[in-house]
């Protein structure tokens, strides 16, 4: 049998499986246009926000060293955003853990 013929008796076994199954049939239909609504809702009652692009402070990775990695862990616990780049974002600073203790 070709793949159409297949597909096409499988489509037709189950419209017939569905329509015999009126409840069913409309608890599967309503349900996702149910969600979409409250979607919709939700999207209505809090609209988008313009927020300014956020820039965090460096932060060393293991590979840095223990104590470095634990320094930016412990000094950084809040994560701050700031509006601008900050001192370890310009070009071509790999770092700026100089003067940590």
């Amino acid at each position: 049998m070709a793949v159409g013929t297949q597909l096409g008796l499988l489509l037709w076994k189950n419209f017939t499986y569905r329509r015999r199954q009126r409840i069913q049939l409309a608890i599967e239909l309503l349900w996702p246009l149910f969600l979409f609504f409250i979607l919709i809702a939700v999207r209505q009652s809090h609209p988008p926000f313009k927020q300014h692009e956020c820039h965090f402070p460096n932060k060393a990775l293991p590979s840095a060293g223990t104590l470095p990695w634990l320094q930016g862990i412990v000094c950084n616990v809040n994560n701050p955003c700031f509006r601008h780049p900050t001192a370890g974002e310009a070009p071509g600073v790999v770092g700026n853990f100089e003067g940590s203790l």
